[in-house]
């Protein structure tokens, strides 16, 4: 009798998650959930986020650098004459990804963001930092000498 009802379970598990094996939150078609407030400038190869004023570099990706390295290779960084650049906290990667989509993808304005792990600036308790994944949607810490991406940002003052 335990083997029918074991059986019984893990049929009725199974055929449950096929039937939702389509299921999305988006709301319609893919296309009609583009974000506008994400606007990409080619010329200058960045992405003006409108809802937070503030502008990501979206040229050439970073090489994978632990987490040092990329706090200071956005430091260092001078671009359009900027050299305010930072890492960005989690929370603002976290904006970047466009979760409502059938497939977990990275707002439609950005070009150059490999699909991959990206460092933020926000550590925690245990000398270990967050970073997002652009190709799962996760995000986790991790050990500063792990080597991921990195993206840089600034608050727009650029002259539009």
């Amino acid at each position: 009798m335990k083997r029918v009802l074991l059986l019984i379970s893990i049929s009725s598990m199974l055929l449950s998650a096929s039937m939702f094996s389509n299921f999305s939150f988006a709301y319609g078609g893919d296309s009609d959930r583009i974000d506008k407030n994400f606007m990409r400038d080619d010329k200058r190869e960045i992405v003006l986020d409108k809802k937070s004023n503030k502008f990501y570099y979206d040229s050439t990706p970073s090489a994978k650098m632990d987490y040092h390295s990329a706090i200071e290779y956005c430091n260092n960084m001078d671009y359009l004459g900027y050299s305010d650049w930072r890492v960005p906290t989690k929370d603002e990667l976290k904006s970047l990804l466009d979760l409502a989509r059938r497939k977990i993808t990275i707002k439609h304005a950005f070009q150059n963001i490999q699909k991959g792990i990206y460092w933020s600036a926000t550590k925690d308790r245990y000398e270990q930092a967050w970073y997002i994944d652009f190709d799962l949607g996760r995000y986790n810490t991790a050990k500063y000498d792990h080597k991921y991406y990195v993206i840089c940002v600034k608050k727009s003052d650029i002259k539009q």
